[in-house]
């Protein structure tokens, strides 16, 4: 026991490493990793930690699978969130909120050619001469707006229109 309930003491354990160290702030009611010191799980060696670095970079490193749950999570970044590697999204995906849009884009492999969904315009665009394709992404069926500046829509076997006027 170090202190009393409501009188507290700072206790310090320095690392090897001047400038490392663990504190316990009593008046900050705080517990500091301090410069790049690693609050580690398992062991001191393995690959599950918590670190900040000098340069206001927080790491959280886990040996397979980091697990969050929570009934929400609120990740609330100021500039860009960046997902790096594939990414699975299980369940309803809401962007924005009605009557509040945002832009959305997804690249194709070639330069020049994405889907956008342009807030502003209210309106989504196949940019460049990007296909709209019907059963499946090799199939003939599909329609596109080729560079020429010509619309095509190719059906395979028959195209029908059903309209009171055409």
């Amino acid at each position: 026991t170090v202190g009393v309930n409501g009188t507290g003491h700072d206790v310090q354990f320095f690392g090897a490493t001047s400038g490392q160290h663990l504190l316990w702030d009593q008046s900050a009611d705080e517990l500091a990793l301090v410069g790049d010191t690693k609050l580690s799980f398992h062991d001191a060696a393995g690959g599950e930690n918590i670190v900040a670095s000098t340069n206001g970079h927080l790491e959280i490193n886990a040996g397979t699978t980091l697990d969050i749950t929570a009934p929400t999570v609120d990740i609330n970044a100021s500039t860009t969130l960046n997902v790096d590697g594939a990414t699975q999204l299980t369940g309803d995906v809401t962007v924005g909120v009605n009557g509040t849009g945002h832009y959305f884009q997804s690249f194709a492999a070639t330069y020049g050619r994405h889907l956008l969904w342009d807030q502003s315009a209210d309106e989504l665009a196949l940019v460049g001469d990007t296909k709209l394709s019907f059963h499946d992404a090799a199939g003939g069926d599909n329609i596109v707006a080729s560079t020429n500046v010509h619309l095509e829509i190719h059906a395979v076997n028959t195209l029908d229109i059903t309209s009171p006027t055409v």
